[in-house]
C-alpha cells in the first residue's frame, strides 16, 4: 500500500513510518519543509534498512496515495488540513492526532468535538475518515528493538477505511477492533492525555489498552 504520513517528523508519525515500512508498505514522509521530510526519510531508511521510504513536501506527499495519515500537533491540525484539502481529494484519511492542552494536562477538542470530526468538517461530508492509534505508545513504535503489543481501537465513517487501518495495525503486531462511528473519536482522543499522565505517574513509557472478554 502507498501511505503518506503528514507530520512523520514527530514521534507518532515517525514511529508509524518505521513500522509500516518494515511491514513492506511504500511510505512517504510529508513535512511543510522538504528538507526536514528528506532528513527524516533518510534517518528512517537507516534505522529500518528499508529503501521504501521517501520524503516530500506535504502537498506532493498527498498525491497518488492509498491512505493519508495526519499526525501533526493540535495547533497545526486545521491549518494543515485546509492547506492540503485539494491535494488529499478523495483519498482515505487516518487521523491520529490529539488535541491536548497543558497545565493541567487535559483533552481540549476543537469546536467540532474531536480532531477527527474537524477533518470531516474541512474535507467535506464525502471524505472517508478514520481515527485511531491514540492508545498506542509512540515510544514503543519508534523503538524497533521492542515488539509492538496491545489493542488498536479504530473508529470511522467508512467501514472499508476502518478495516484497512485495522489490517495495518495487525501487520505491525496490534490486535484491532472496529470501535464504531466517527462520533466516538472524542472518546479515543481523550484517552491519550490520561495515558500520558499514567505513564508519568508510574514512570512508564508504553502503557496502552488491552480488551478482555473478546
Amino acid at each position: 500500500m502507498k501511505i503518506s504520513i503528514i507530520g512523520a517528523t514527530g514521534d507518532m508519525g515517525y514511529g508509524l513510518a518505521l513500522r509500516l515500512a518494515k511491514a513492506g508498505h511504500d511510505i512517504c514522509i510529508g513535512s511543510r519543509q522538504l528538507e526536514k521530510a528528506q532528513e527524516a526519510a533518510c534517518k528512517a531508511r537507516e534505522e529500518t534498512g528499508c529503501d521504501n521510504i521517501t520524503g516530500l513536501d506535504n502537498v506532493s506527499a498527498c498525491k497518488e496515495r492509498d491512505l493519508i495519515v495526519i499526525s501533526v500537533p493540535a495547533a497545526g491540525h486545521r491549518p494543515t488540513l485546509e492547506a492540503l484539502k485539494d491535494a488529499i481529494g478523495d483519498t482515505p484519511v487516518l487521523d491520529v492526532t490529539i488535541p491536548i492542552a497543558f497545565n493541567p494536562l487535559r483533552y481540549a477538542p476543537p469546536a467540532e468535538g474531536s480532531n477527527a470530526l474537524e477533518v470531516l468538517a474541512v474535507l467535506g461530508e464525502n471524505a472517508k475518515v478514520a481515527a485511531g492509534f491514540h492508545t498506542v505508545s509512540a515510544a514503543m513504535l519508534c523503538n524497533l528493538n521492542k515488539t509492538v503489543t496491545g489493542d488498536l481501537l479504530v473508529v470511522g465513517n467508512d467501514d472499508e477505511t476502518v478495516e484497512k487501518v485495522l489490517a495495518l495495525g495487525n501487520e505491525i503486531g496490534l490486535r484491532g477492533f472496529h470501535a464504531g462511528g466517527l462520533q466516538h473519536a472524542s472518546t479515543l482522543e481523550a484517552l491519550t492525555p490520561m495515558i500520558i499522565g499514567m505513564n508519568k505517574r508510574y514512570k512508564r513509557g508504553h502503557i496502552g489498552i488491552c480488551l478482555t472478554g473478546i
